[in-house]
Order: structure tokens, then sequence, then C-alpha cells
């Protein structure tokens, strides 16, 4: 399977400028660049031990791998991987802040840069899950082909079969809806962090 040439062809070809205002985008993306240097912040404290101030935080972080995984190492690194591949969606949101908001050119090569270095935040998902890039792809594009079987349409992204989308992507991952009720379940049995749960 070409996953690039399946992502074109289950793409909006739309583009709706006229349906958001500049100032809009302008203060979201801002907004969004701002949180997610301060996630950054916080991915360095977490999984590099760089120290912040934590005049906010009520509690500390330090149970927050039970929630994730049955093991701190597999915890470990989805969380790691998660937060990486948000901070670096948001240095990919900054190139288009100097594009769209300063006018300047983008910097392909930079851009490149950082969609690898979200593929390798993907990896550590990805490995931690005991999954690969191929089965993310496969199960992606299956589920893509569901909702789009010739090409994107605005109808059928409004109007899904979560259910069939839903089959689909179990057969594509040879898995049981009975993996994901389980997660929840072991969720609820673990104790809440500071007398707070997400």
């Amino acid at each position: 399977m070409d996953y690039i040439k399946e992502a074109r062809r289950t793409r909006s070809d739309d583009y709706h400028g006229e349906s958001v205002s500049f100032h809009d985008f302008h203060d979201c993306l801002t907004s969004a660049i701002k949180s997610l240097r301060e996630l950054d912040q916080i991915k360095k404290a977490l999984f590099y031990g760089k120290k912040i101030e934590h005049d906010r935080i009520n509690g500390d972080c330090s149970l927050l791998p039970a929630w994730v995984a049955d093991s701190d190492e597999r915890a470990i690194d989805i969380m790691h991987g998660i937060i990486g591949k948000a901070t670096e969606a948001g240095e990919l949101l900054e190139a288009l802040y100097k594009c769209t908001i300063e006018g300047e050119p983008l910097d392909e090569s930079n851009t490149i840069e950082e969609v690898g270095d979200g593929l390798w935040y993907d990896a550590l998902i990805l490995g931690a899950l005991g999954s690969s890039f191929e089965d993310a792809q496969r199960i992606n594009i299956s589920k893509l082909c569901k909702r789009y079987p010739e090409k994107f349409t605005a109808e059928r992204a409004e109007h899904r079969d979560i259910e069939a989308e839903k089959k689909v992507m179990a057969d594509a991952a040879n898995y049981s809806d009975d993996a994901a009720d389980l997660a929840i379940d072991r969720k609820q049995d673990l104790p809440f962090i500071s007398g707070q749960s997400f």
C-alpha cells in the first residue's frame, strides 16, 4: 500500500477560507503555539528532568504512568510519545504562523525535519503498543476507505457510520472491541490523582 497516495485520495480537495475570520485564525494559532510551548516545558521536565515552576500545579504527576499502561516503561513511552507529538505539532504551527502571519517563506527543510521528529514520537507510541507504522497506516486507510469509498466528500465526513468504521478497523488490526472495553475497565479501577480524574 502507498500510504501517501491513499492519504491524498481520502483528503478534502476543498478550502473554505472565507468561513474563518483571519482574526480568529490568528488568535487560535497564537493560543495553540503558547499552550504547546508550555507543554514542551512540561515534557522536558517529565522526561528529561528539567526543572520548572509548580506554582499552578496541585500535587505532582508521579502516578500518571499507572493511568496509561500496565508497566511504567510502556506508560512512559506512550506519554512521552503523545506529549512529544503534540509539541512537534506546535513547531509546525509556528512554521505556519511565520508564513501566514509574518509573511516569511516556508522553511521546507525544517518542516520535513519537524515531521520526522513527530514520526519519532509516533514510533515510541507504536513500539510501546506492540504495533508498527504499517499497522497504523493499514488501520487508518481501512477506516478512511470505508468512510470515503471513492474519494472525500463533506457529506460523508459529517455523517459517518462509526460502527462500520470500528468494525473495519478491528478487522484491519485483527483485534476485537473487547480490547478497548478492557482498557476502559482498567482505567476505572485506578485511583484518582490528587483527587481529580481526567
